[in-house]
């Protein structure tokens, strides 16, 4: 299992689903997961960037991951790769990756994969992509809870074996997805071939 970590308008949600379709691994997305609640105060906290409540947050991603397991367990001829599940924007925050600590969820844990993007461009991107919850005011909030949380979360993954390594996302999807590539195979969870050369 991996996670993809960025601020909002990164890249996280493309490049999730690229190395899905590509690996056939399991793309997990934290919004979508929330969103299939359809819990009204859940819907309004994403629209205004505001908190989820973490009790909520972490009992969906932890049936999620209990119905995932059997996916990773698996393994077929067929497959190219060993399956992955990758996580998509989760754990959001400092609690959330308490939780995966103390509940030993963090065993499964692989590697963290940073997406880092000029504030300029993401709010390019976020304009663009015209999504319900993308007003100013809940961009900047999420924006400014993620800048908050990134530090400790990265000290603690760190500190808890987790290898955490930063990409430049600021390239066209294809580029990025291939440095995501040269970091996957230099955690052994890719081949390396190609991607022996590429800087992250």
């Amino acid at each position: 299992m991996i996670t993809l970590f960025g601020a909002p308008g990164a890249g996280k949600t493309l490049q999730g689903q690229l190395l899905a379709r590509k690996y056939g691994w399991k793309w997990v997305s934290y919004r979508d997961l929330l969103m299939s609640l359809k819990d009204k105060d859940i819907r309004f906290a994403l629209e205004h960037g505001m908190f989820i409540d973490d009790a909520k947050a972490v009992k969906v991603i932890q049936q999620t991951l209990r119905e995932l397991k059997s996916f990773t367990a698996v393994r077929f001829a067929s497959d190219k790769h060993p399956r992955k599940i990758i996580l998509d924007g989760f754990p959001a925050d400092y609690r959330q990756l308490k939780w995966l600590i103390e509940n030993k969820e963090i065993n499964d844990l692989e590697g963290a994969i940073i997406l880092r993007v000029p504030r300029g461009e993401l709010w390019r991107r976020l304009v663009e992509r015209k999504r319900v919850d993308d007003t100013r005011a809940a961009i900047e909030r999420r924006q400014d809870a993620y800048d908050r949380n990134i530090t400790g979360m990265i000290r603690a993954l760190t500190m808890n074996g987790i290898p955490v390594r930063e990409v430049d996302g600021d390239n066209s999807p294809e580029d990025v997805l291939a440095r995501i590539e040269y970091v996957l195979a230099d955690w052994n969870m890719i081949p390396k071939k190609q991607y022996a050369r590429i800087e992250a």
